[in-house]
Protein backbone atom coordinates (compact mmCIF):
# COMPACT_ATOMS: atom_id res chain seq x y z
CA UNK A 1 0.00 0.00 0.00
CA UNK A 2 2.90 2.34 0.75
CA UNK A 3 4.24 1.82 -2.77
CA UNK A 4 0.95 2.84 -4.35
CA UNK A 5 0.51 5.83 -2.04
CA UNK A 6 4.10 7.02 -2.52
CA UNK A 7 3.91 6.71 -6.29
CA UNK A 8 0.66 8.68 -6.40
CA UNK A 9 2.15 11.36 -4.14
CA UNK A 10 5.19 11.55 -6.43
CA UNK A 11 2.99 11.98 -9.49
CA UNK A 12 0.96 14.69 -7.74
CA UNK A 13 4.15 16.52 -6.73
CA UNK A 14 5.38 16.34 -10.33
CA UNK A 15 2.07 17.78 -11.56
CA UNK A 16 2.26 20.61 -9.01
CA UNK A 17 5.82 21.48 -10.00
CA UNK A 18 4.89 21.43 -13.69
CA UNK A 19 1.86 23.63 -13.07
CA UNK A 20 3.87 26.11 -11.00
CA UNK A 21 6.61 26.45 -13.60
CA UNK A 22 4.10 26.75 -16.44
CA UNK A 23 2.26 29.43 -14.45
CA UNK A 24 5.51 31.36 -14.03
CA UNK A 25 6.24 30.92 -17.74
CA UNK A 26 2.78 32.22 -18.60
CA UNK A 27 3.25 35.22 -16.32
CA UNK A 28 6.63 36.06 -17.85
CA UNK A 29 5.56 35.39 -21.44
CA UNK A 30 1.77 35.76 -21.65
CA UNK A 31 -0.25 34.78 -24.70
CA UNK A 32 -1.36 37.65 -26.90
CA UNK A 33 -4.61 39.14 -25.62
CA UNK A 34 -6.49 38.38 -28.84
CA UNK A 35 -5.86 34.61 -28.54
CA UNK A 36 -8.30 32.27 -26.82
CA UNK A 37 -6.26 29.71 -24.82
CA UNK A 38 -8.95 27.08 -25.54
CA UNK A 39 -8.47 27.49 -29.32
CA UNK A 40 -5.82 24.84 -30.01
CA UNK A 41 -5.33 25.91 -33.64
CA UNK A 42 -4.51 29.48 -32.62
CA UNK A 43 -2.22 28.36 -29.80
CA UNK A 44 -0.44 25.93 -32.15
CA UNK A 45 0.39 28.85 -34.45
CA UNK A 46 1.95 30.79 -31.57
CA UNK A 47 4.29 28.05 -30.31
CA UNK A 48 6.89 28.37 -33.10
CA UNK A 49 7.09 32.12 -32.44
CA UNK A 50 7.50 31.87 -28.66
CA UNK A 51 10.72 33.39 -27.29
CA UNK A 52 13.47 30.86 -26.75
CA UNK A 53 13.51 31.72 -23.04
CA UNK A 54 9.85 30.69 -22.74
CA UNK A 55 10.63 27.39 -24.44
CA UNK A 56 13.62 26.78 -22.16
CA UNK A 57 11.47 27.40 -19.08
CA UNK A 58 8.98 24.80 -20.32
CA UNK A 59 11.75 22.31 -21.03
CA UNK A 60 13.28 22.84 -17.59
CA UNK A 61 9.86 22.12 -16.06
CA UNK A 62 10.03 18.52 -17.30
CA UNK A 63 13.41 18.01 -15.66
CA UNK A 64 12.51 19.67 -12.35
CA UNK A 65 9.05 18.10 -12.08
CA UNK A 66 10.40 14.62 -12.70
CA UNK A 67 13.23 15.11 -10.24
CA UNK A 68 10.94 16.44 -7.51
CA UNK A 69 8.18 13.90 -8.03
CA UNK A 70 10.53 10.94 -8.30
CA UNK A 71 12.52 12.00 -5.24
CA UNK A 72 9.40 12.33 -3.10
CA UNK A 73 8.12 8.99 -4.38
CA UNK A 74 11.44 7.37 -3.50
CA UNK A 75 11.45 8.93 -0.02
CA UNK A 76 8.00 7.54 0.70
CA UNK A 77 8.34 4.13 -0.91
CA UNK A 78 12.08 3.38 -0.98
CA UNK A 79 11.16 1.49 -4.17
CA UNK A 80 13.01 2.39 -7.38
CA UNK A 81 10.05 1.56 -9.60
CA UNK A 82 8.14 4.49 -8.12
CA UNK A 83 10.69 6.85 -9.70
CA UNK A 84 10.32 5.01 -13.00
CA UNK A 85 6.54 5.37 -12.88
CA UNK A 86 6.73 9.10 -12.12
CA UNK A 87 9.21 9.52 -14.98
CA UNK A 88 6.96 7.64 -17.40
CA UNK A 89 3.99 9.73 -16.28
CA UNK A 90 5.83 12.99 -17.09
CA UNK A 91 7.04 11.65 -20.45
CA UNK A 92 3.51 10.46 -21.26
CA UNK A 93 2.06 13.86 -20.41
CA UNK A 94 4.59 15.61 -22.63
CA UNK A 95 3.87 13.25 -25.53
CA UNK A 96 0.13 13.85 -25.20
CA UNK A 97 0.86 17.58 -25.19
CA UNK A 98 2.83 17.22 -28.44
CA UNK A 99 0.00 15.31 -30.07
CA UNK A 100 -2.39 18.15 -29.24
CA UNK A 101 0.03 21.02 -29.93
CA UNK A 102 2.98 20.62 -32.29
CA UNK A 103 6.29 21.72 -30.76
CA UNK A 104 9.76 22.05 -32.31
CA UNK A 105 11.65 18.80 -32.70
CA UNK A 106 14.31 19.75 -30.14
CA UNK A 107 11.59 20.25 -27.51
CA UNK A 108 10.13 16.85 -28.32
CA UNK A 109 13.55 15.28 -27.77
CA UNK A 110 13.95 17.14 -24.48
CA UNK A 111 10.52 15.90 -23.38
CA UNK A 112 11.89 12.35 -23.38
CA UNK A 113 15.52 12.96 -22.41
CA UNK A 114 15.13 15.45 -19.55
CA UNK A 115 12.57 13.45 -17.54
CA UNK A 116 14.86 10.43 -17.85
CA UNK A 117 17.71 12.54 -16.49
CA UNK A 118 15.52 13.95 -13.71
CA UNK A 119 14.32 10.51 -12.64
CA UNK A 120 17.86 9.16 -12.75
CA UNK A 121 19.19 12.04 -10.66
CA UNK A 122 16.43 11.54 -8.10
CA UNK A 123 17.32 7.86 -7.84
CA UNK A 124 20.99 8.74 -7.50
CA UNK A 125 20.58 11.32 -4.73
CA UNK A 126 18.02 9.24 -2.85
CA UNK A 127 19.82 7.31 -0.18
CA UNK A 128 18.94 6.22 3.29
CA UNK A 129 22.05 6.29 5.47
CA UNK A 130 20.83 3.38 7.56
CA UNK A 131 17.92 0.96 7.47
CA UNK A 132 14.94 2.11 9.48
CA UNK A 133 15.45 5.82 8.84
CA UNK A 134 12.09 7.64 8.99
CA UNK A 135 10.54 8.01 5.56
CA UNK A 136 10.34 11.79 5.49
CA UNK A 137 12.58 12.62 8.40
Amino acid sequence: MRKLFGTIVGILVAILILAAIEYIDGALYPLPTNIDPQDMVAVAQIIPNMPIAAKLILVSAWLLATFGGAWIALRVTDWRWSAVLVTLFVIGGAVINFIELPHPLWMQGCAVLLPLIGGGLAARVHAKPYPGEPLLG
